[in-house]
């Protein structure tokens, strides 16, 4: 049998965010008084009486004290009843949704990153990703999650997320199983006014033995198109996708814990083919209605397996945590002919499909002191802890690409063998291994570490065999090392912490960004002589007509890494009993600033008329990030606000940066009760900039906008419960972010209600 010490730290270590809710206890005061006992009376056992207050509603969002590291729970997930992991970015500061509001178009926004490279995306542990033209390619369904947490800027841990990880996980049994219970299940229906959308989960769990968790859930999501404020619909946003959940751990010993599960989705229907803007046009054609981009009929398949062993000492402080995984994403498009300027004549077919291949080992070692001792910088006692943490992580992704037409002497001039070289066949090898100590002094902690990373990219098909018949490499190879450094020191212990962290980080260029052949993008004579509208190159040094774009048409070689480096430092506070018994405070504040160097967009011939590429353009970033939560009794309160400044240089001209999210406040505020409990929800953001022309010369103001939200619980008794959330009370009229990061953005959804009914066995 596993000790009850035992059985929570695998508890907190499978949840997820252990290390914020460790700062967040709520702890139940008991009060008890006896009655005296007469002197000459018969001896018997003193009455008790017990006061208790009722728990404390659970965390729905919760906060690193130190580090730039956000978890949206399980409450919030249950709470809102999110479509889409997308919905609930809004709880965290510095993060925006990019593009959508299709499923398949959007993106998360980082800091003012958005690009596929620049935020990593994980579900339990193993890499996502999906890289294609005008594609979102992040698919992961809320309801069967448990948790996810956001780290934004550059971490040792992770290689090349300039903007930072979002980490999902998935739900286990034993966070869903009743005091008491061996096997349980659950059921929800629900329905959702804006698009008339119908939703259904099934879920079976339980411990079939004490050493086993095993979890079986599928959801299945039906609807119409979107409706935006005012009554207009956002054409073909239709909603037809299910997903499946597998999933199993073992208990071996106390100290080991094995873990595997398999995560499917489905997606499919009439969609716009440009799902990250979906720009929308002014006719009535379905061509006009979503951009010269069109429609396409599109099939979505993802599935993710994953396989986790955890060994613990917890006495010593000793732990060792190992992934290995593989994600498996293919996307199938079918044009009919007029429905997109790639099927203007005749029927089209793509079919991409991407692997990625996870291997990532992490290690913590106690090298000085006793984790479980008290601790000593939160006691203000002057001692010492060193810890070792490293990590050993590689990876492999593969993809393929094939585009088909009904017209023969196209696929043939074009097209042959399917091989469409805009989107080239390819693979990635990446490896990665990374060195911290954790060096705790009394009320100081210091963090200093360093990151090495090898990638290697290679192209395959036809774009390899010009490069070779041009005496240039198929494979591109980078070489980074990133250093960082994390300081903190409790200035009151337990109650006010500063803290400051510098880091280093990188990103690659895509395979499509390497080694992409085609008339858009930047590897083209117009594009790195900065033509414009005229006939004489922007760029000084060159007269009209020079040519600097290699004869291959693709600029591997001249690419290197977009180099990040960052700093940030802020202040956390807590306190207990500050707005009255049984209260507890939370607050951060973060400044950051970070410079990116080498921008693979602003690649261009160097001025003077070498004709050597370059990457000159760079981007200047500051910002200022809070977060704070109130609990007091069975109230929560919750606001979350960020604001973003910058500059960028293109290689020509210095300006503002624009395309930046706008700066928003979040508040959200509720209380728990005996039969439920309700919340409100209050969003703010203000105007943003953005490009009028492609040429990104004319800026105008996309208006800010308000947003209203609710939620309601009801326990009907302990198996039924019905939950009704809305989104967008007021109908506001609003603009998304853009997915290409400058454009003006598509049209918001208007009001939507969602009603639920939910049965637990």
């Amino acid at each position: 049998m596993k000790s009850a010490s035992t059985s929570s730290c695998w508890r907190a270590v499978g949840s997820g965010f252990a290390v914020a809710a460790a700062c967040l206890p709520a702890a139940l005061p008991v009060s008890a008084a006896t009655a005296a006992a007469d002197a000459d009376a018969e001896q018997e056992m003193p009455a008790v009486q017990v006061k208790a207050s009722a728990a404390r509603p659970p965390e729905g969002v919760t906060m690193a004290p130190t580090q730039a590291r956000t978890t949206v729970t399980e409450t919030t997930l249950r709470q809102r009843q999110p479509d889409s992991v997308f919905q609930v970015m809004d709880e965290v500061p510095g993060v925006t949704v990019q593009g959508g509001p299709r499923n398949s178009g959007m993106g998360f926004n980082i800091r003012g990153y958005s690009d596929n490279e620049d935020v990593r995306i994980e579900l339990d542990g193993v890499v996502k990703g999906f890289e294609k033209y005008r594609f979102g390619g992040t698919f992961i369904e809320p309801e069967l999650l448990k948790s996810i947490e956001v780290r934004r800027g550059a971490q040792v841990e992770s290689a090349g997320a300039l903007g930072g990880t979002v980490s999902a996980t998935t739900r286990d049994a034993r966070d869903m199983l009743r005091t008491g219970q061996q096997w349980g299940a659950r059921a929800r229906i629900g329905h959702a006014t804006n698009n008339d959308e119908r939703q259904a989960m099934v879920a079976v769990y339980g411990r079939p033995t004490e050493a086993t968790d095993t979890v079986l859930a599928f959801t299945r999501r039906t609807g119409g198109n979107i409706k935006l404020a005012g009554g207009d619909t956002l054409p073909l946003s239709e909603v037809d996708m299910g997903s499946g959940l597998a999933k199993a751990s073992w208990w071996v010993n106390d100290a080991w814990r094995l873990s595997a599960s398999w995560i499917r989705y489905r997606d499919q229907g009439l969609q716009a083919y440009d799902t990250f803007s979906g720009t929308m046009g002014t006719g009535t054609t379905p061509m006009a209605q979503v951009g010269t981009f069109g429609q396409v009929q599109r099939r979505i398949d993802d599935d993710t397996v994953s396989m986790q062993a955890l060994w613990s000492d917890e006495a010593a402080g000793h732990e060792w945590q190992t992934t290995l995984g593989r994600s498996l994403t293919r996307v199938q498009d079918h044009f009919e002919p007029g429905w997109s300027v790639f099927s203007l004549s005749t029927e089209v077919d793509d079919d991409v499909h991407q692997t990625h291949l996870t291997l990532d080992s992490r290690l913590r070692w106690q090298l000085l002191g006793r984790p479980s001792n008290p601790s000593m910088a939160s006691s203000g006692t002057l001692g010492q802890q060193l810890a070792l943490r490293a990590g050993l992580q590689a990876g492999h992704s593969d993809r393929a690409a094939e585009r088909v037409t009904g017209n023969a002497a196209l696929n043939q001039a074009l097209y042959r063998d399917g091989y469409n070289p805009a989107q080239p066949p390819g693979t990635r090898d990446t490896r990665g291994t990374f060195l911290q100590l954790d060096w705790r002094l009394g009320r100081m902690q210091v963090l200093p570490g360093v990151r090495w990373d090898q990638i290697a990219s290679t192209v395959h098909g036809a774009n390899a065999d010009l490069l070779k018949a041009a005496g240039e490499p198929d494979t591109v190879r980078y070489t980074e090392v990133s250093p960082s450094l994390t300081l903190s020191y409790a200035l009151v212990p337990e109650r006010w912490t500063v803290f400051a962290t510098t880091a280093q980080s990188f990103r690659p260029p895509l395979l499509d960004e390497a080694f992409m052949r085609a008339g858009y993008g930047v590897c083209n004579n117009n594009a790195l002589l900065r033509m414009g509208t005229g006939t004489t190159p922007r760029v000084p040094g060159y007269a009209p007509g020079a040519q600097v774009a290699p004869s291959t048409g693709i600029c591997s070689n001249a690419f290197v890494p977009e180099t990040s480096e960052g700093f940030e430092a802020g202040v956390h506070t807590r306190q207990v009993d500050l707005f009255g018994p049984r209260s507890t405070a939370q607050a951060k504040l973060t400044v950051f600033f970070n410079r990116t160097e080498h921008l693979l967009e602003s690649l261009m011939a160097e001025p003077g008329g070498s004709g050597r590429l370059i990457q000159p353009g760079w981007e200047r970033r500051r910002g200022i990030e809070l977060e704070t939560s109130v609990g007091w009794a069975q109230w929560r309160t919750r606001l979350a606000a960020s604001r973003l400044r910058g500059r960028q240089f293109d290689g020509l001209f210095e300006s503002d940066l624009v395309g930046v999210p706008g700066d928003r406040v979040h508040l959200s505020f509720g209380r728990q009760h005996p039969w439920g409990e309700w919340g409100l929800r209050w969003q703010q953001v203000w105007a943003r900039r953005y490009y009028v022309d492609t040429a990104r010369t004319q800026v105008a103001e996309a208006p800010g906008y308000r947003l209203l939200g609710a939620s309601l619980t009801w326990r009907l008794n302990p198996t039924w419960e019905t939950t009704l959330t809305a989104d967008n009370l007021a109908d506001a009229s609003y603009r998304l972010d853009n997915g290409l990061s400058g454009a003006l953005g598509t049209a918001g959804p208007g009001r939507n209600v969602r009603i639920s009914l939910s049965a637990r066995y």
